[in-house]
């Protein structure tokens, strides 16, 4: 990373990365990937849009640490949220809601050809996630990067645990919430946000641990 031209005591700079940061993906220790999904959501919207909310307020984030000190001299960067992403999360997301609230009535998904069709919608949009989060996130591994999440519903991790599995073997989640999300495809849908740690711990048995702090 240069730093010739940057003061971290100065001002944010918003034409440069995450934390005013003037990293590149190439030389940057730590790269975080967007997810902008949140087509499950039962309760509200937006963390489809939190990455690039939480860009823009990270210029406001003080880089010291006393305890690691100049650790962000590692690099952090943030890759550009995926808009194609973003686009079938609008689309699919306006199709759950009309069967979150057609199923909240207590009306039967099989009496209904469009709900039906919609929840086939629903799982084969997040399989793609899945294997769209997979592919980017196993990519990064094989250049030696660490990857981190940024931004989604709880669904969104099972693919990067996948590709973390298949890279470095077993390994345990420390997962803080106010929810368990050990529910079996939630509303009927597979991946369900409510179902993130029941999918981890039936699909990746490399996770040898599940602990939870949090819950309510």
């Amino acid at each position: 990373m240069d730093l010739s031209n940057y003061d971290p005591n100065g001002v944010g700079n918003p034409n440069n990365n995450i934390f005013g940061l003037p990293t590149t993906e190439e030389d940057a220790r730590l790269i975080i990937l967007p997810i902008p999904w949140e087509v499950t959501v039962s309760y509200g919207n937006g963390t489809a849009r939190a990455p690039d909310d939480i860009l823009r307020a990270s210029l406001q984030v003080d880089l010291f640490d006393p305890d690691m000190n100049e650790e962000w001299k590692e690099g952090f960067y943030m890759r550009p949220a995926d808009q194609h992403i973003l686009l079938k999360s609008d689309y699919l997301r306006r199709e759950a809601e009309l069967y979150i609230d057609y199923i909240s009535k207590g009306e039967i998904v099989a009496d209904n050809q469009f709900m039906c069709r919609t929840v086939k919608d629903i799982n084969e949009g997040s399989e793609f996630l899945n294997q769209w989060v997979y592919d980017q996130t196993m990519a990064l591994l094989q250049k030696d990067k660490w990857v981190g999440l940024l931004g989604g519903d709880h669904s969104t991790p099972l693919g990067f645990m996948k590709a973390l599995a298949e890279k470095h073997g077993e390994f345990g989640i420390l997962q803080i919430d106010a929810h368990c999300d050990l529910r079996k495809a939630y509303e009927g849908l597979t991946y369900s946000h409510a179902s993130i740690m029941y999918n981890a711990l039936n699909e990746i048995p490399n996770v040898k641990k599940l602990v939870q702090v949090g819950i309510r």
